[in-house]
């Protein structure tokens, strides 16, 4: 006997994809897992739950589940969509390569909370790279692959600090740095270190502090993917399409 149960939950949505003649799988972050939630008739413009289909949505939604079935999507509300988003290729890509990373972090209230916070930072045109970093660190962090930011990866001197090695693992003194490939400025380095120490309490500070950019966005995706051995379609796209990186193997 297949039993069913129905709850409510908010969630962010990263994607849906077709499915069938017009249904949709529609893929959601919520504050304890991602899930995978079957649409009836969503490809239809007369859907009523369209709209809470869309990407980049903040939604309140009530589901059925049964065992060996995707979740039932059976009515909701948006709560906020974040359209200006879509507006713009390079974020739009830049939450792309996020959403696709996004269930590699620590799945709970709080992680759920900055990914929202970050869509609405990038909405509203105000430090949205600095929030996706933010949510970077948390998955890098997560995942154990942490930089090594207090000292040189190789010789572990604390002076002398001039550049971030992908490939080694965090921060190089000139010594062990003497092509010199990668260097970055006292500034950039502070950054980084701070990056990698703010504590979630924080990070409202920290944004107000710092300003990072796409460049480092793509920086820690690219790092993410190094170490994990991820080859993500979505970062390499906005790699291409970015005049700014620079980033150190």
């Amino acid at each position: 006997m297949n039993l069913m149960t129905t709850r409510d939950i908010d969630a962010l949505v990263l994607k849906n994809e077709e499915y069938r003649e017009k249904d949709a799988i529609v893929t959601v972050l919520t504050s304890q897992e991602i899930l995978r939630i079957r649409a009836r008739g969503v490809q239809s413009l007369q859907s009523k739950n369209r709209v809470i289909c869309q990407p980049y949505s903040w939604v309140h939604i009530t589901i059925d589940e049964k065992a060996n079935r995707f979740p039932l999507l059976l009515y909701g509300t948006t709560k906020r969509f974040y359209f200006h988003i879509l507006e713009d290729l390079e974020i739009q890509t830049t939450c792309q390569v996020l959403n696709d990373l996004v269930h590699l972090g620590p799945i709970h209230t709080s992680f759920m909370n900055l990914v929202n916070t970050c869509w609405q930072a990038f909405n509203t045109h105000t430090n949205g790279y600095t929030y996706a970093c933010l949510c970077l660190k948390e998955i890098i962090h997560y995942q154990g692959i942490d930089p090594c930011v207090d000292h040189c990866v190789k010789c572990e001197r604390t002076d002398h600090i001039e550049a971030l090695s992908i490939k080694q693992g965090g921060f190089l003194c000139s010594y062990c740095n003497p092509s010199h490939v990668g260097k970055k400025s006292k500034a950039d380095l502070i950054q980084i270190h701070s990056l990698f120490h703010v504590q979630p309490t924080a990070y409202a500070s920290f944004c107000e502090l710092y300003t990072l950019t796409l460049s480092d966005f793509i920086q820690w995706a690219s790092w993410i993917g190094y170490h994990l051995n991820l080859k993500l379609p979505s970062l390499r796209f906005l790699t291409s399409i970015s005049d700014e990186i620079g980033i150190y193997y």
